[in-house]
This record gives C-alpha cells, structure tokens and sequence, in this order.
C-alpha cells in the first residue's frame, strides 16, 4: 500500500477513510516492532495531526501535536506496522 513518500501524502489526506472515530477525532493505532508497542496518530476536525507512543522504552504522556512533514517520514519509518494495522481493520 505505501510504496513511496508521494503515496503516504494521498494517506494523510485520506486518513479518515482508513482510521477510526472516537467521537472527538479520527484515529489509527498500531503496534510497532522497534521499539516494541503501541503507536497512534490521530486527527483532529480541525485537520491537526497528533500521536501518541507507549512501548519499552517510553510513554507519552500526552498526545502531541505533529506537522505534515515530520508526520510523513514517522509514517514512512512505520509503514509496515500501519498496513498491518489498516488489513486488520477490514477482518
């Protein structure tokens, strides 16, 4: 599915077609194999793009707020974690 950096671009901007709504903002969580746990990125109505991390290593404690660009490279380092995540979903 994201084969290049162009093809996370079209992601994000569809993001709410893969994710889910919590009732205050779109969500896609997944787990990651280094480190080991659990990333989510979120977006807000407003379009504002957050994650959140809790693995071995560390625990956010609160969502935080993240631009497109860096967003796009955290997605490209993860891909394989959100594909997994989003054929999970269609199950």
């Amino acid at each position: 599915m994201l084969k290049s950096k162009w093809e996370v671009h079209v992601f994000l901007k569809t993001f709410e077609a893969f994710a889910n709504w919590d009732g205050e903002k779109h969500f896609l969580a997944m787990e990651t194999e280094n480190p080991r746990g659990i990333l989510t990125i979120m977006k807000s109505p407003d379009g504002a793009f957050y994650y959140h991390r809790k693995n071995d290593l560390y625990w956010d404690i609160r969502e935080i707020k993240v631009e497109t660009d860096i967003l796009t490279d955290i997605i490209w380092a993860f891909r394989l974690a959100i594909q997994k995540s989003i054929k999970q979903m269609a199950l």
